[in-house]
């Protein structure tokens, strides 16, 4: 995702703590779009692939 690759280490670490954060979320009440679910996803994988 563009909007992802454009985030500076900063920002990808921020939005990572929310990506935890709505993953507890996520299996508490199971109620999430599958947009935020891909998104997530996408955040994870751009950190993985910065941290190569």
């Amino acid at each position: 995702m563009k909007e992802i690759e454009e985030m500076s280490n900063d920002e990808l670490v921020e939005e990572y703590r929310e990506t935890v954060e709505f993953r507890a979320i996520e299996s508490e009440h199971g109620q999430v779009t599958p947009h935020e679910i891909d998104y997530r996803k996408a955040l994870e994988q751009e950190i993985v692939d910065r941290m190569r």
